[in-house]
C-alpha cells in the first residue's frame, strides 16, 4: 500500500478540514495517509516530519496561498512554524536529489483553488499538479492513478517489424544529342572560255559582240 505524507498549513478551521476530507478520501482509496491531525501525542514535530518525509512514498502538498507565501520565503520568522520546517525539509530533498522528489511531492489544489497558490520551489507551471474536483474516486482519478501507478492509457508492446524490401531507383535513359545536318558545299561554277576566233585568243570576263563570229568554248 503506498504511504502519503500531507504537507498544508493551517490557514483556517475551513481549510484544515478540506484537507481532513482529502486525507479520509485517500485512505478509503487505498493509500496510508500520515496527517498531523492524527497525532495526539507531544513529540517534536520537527523531528516527526523527517521521519515521516522521508519514508513516505510521495508527499502530497496542499496548495493555499499562505503555502506559497511561507514556502518562497515571504512569511514572517516566527509564524507557521511547523510549515516552515517541512518546507526547509523539501526544499532540501529537491535541491539534494531532484530527479526522484520531484516525481514524489506532488501539489494538489483543492476545489476552487488555483495554480497560483502552489509555491515556485514546486514548479506549478512547468510541472504536474493535480487537481481535486471532489473527494470521490473519480474526482480525485488522476492523483490516485499516480500515487498507485495506474496509467490511464498503457503504452502497447511492440509488434513485429513489417517486410520492408529495398526500393530499385531507375534512372532516366539520357537523351542523344542530334547535331545539325551540314549542308552540302557546292563548288563554285567556272566562268566560261571565249575563244576569239579572229586572234586566236581567250576572251574572259563579258563579251559584247560588235561584229566578227565570236565561238564560245
Amino acid at each position: 500500500m503506498p504511504r502519503v505524507f500531507v504537507s498544508y498549513t493551517h490557514d483556517s478551521e475551513e481549510h484544515k478540514d478540506a484537507v481532513l476530507h482529502l486525507a479520509h478520501a485517500l485512505s478509503a482509496n487505498g493509500v496510508s495517509v500520515c496527517l498531523d491531525r492524527w497525532h495526539l501525542e507531544r513529540q517534536d514535530w520537527y523531528t516527526w516530519a523527517v521521519r515521516e518525509i522521508e519514508s513516505a512514498d510521495f508527499v502530497v502538498v496542499v496548495a493555499s496561498a499562505r503555502y506559497r507565501t511561507v514556502t518562497d520565503g515571504y512569511g514572517t520568522p516566527t509564524e507557521n512554524l511547523g510549515l516552515q520546517c517541512e518546507a526547509a525539509i523539501l526544499r532540501e530533498k529537491l535541491q539534494g536529489e531532484r530527479p526522484l522528489w520531484t516525481r514524489k511531492i506532488l501539489p494538489v489544489l483543492l476545489p476552487g483553488r488555483g495554480i497560483g497558490e502552489i509555491p515556485l520551489v514546486f514548479q506549478p507551471n512547468s510541472g504536474n499538479h493535480y487537481p481535486i474536483a471532489d473527494y470521490t474516486t473519480d474526482g480525485m482519478e488522476d492523483l490516485l492513478r499516480v500515487i498507485h501507478g495506474k496509467p490511464a492509457y498503457e503504452r502497447p508492446m511492440p509488434g513485429t517489424p513489417p517486410p520492408l524490401p529495398p526500393r530499385t531507383v531507375t534512372l532516366p535513359t539520357p537523351h542523344a544529342v542530334e547535331l545539325p545536318t551540314p549542308h552540302p558545299v557546292v563548288p563554285p561554277t567556272p566562268h566560261p572560255t571565249v575563244i576569239n576566233t579572229i586572234t586566236g585568243g581567250e576572251v574572259h570576263g563579258n563579251i559584247i559582240q560588235a561584229g566578227g563570229n565570236v565561238t564560245q568554248n
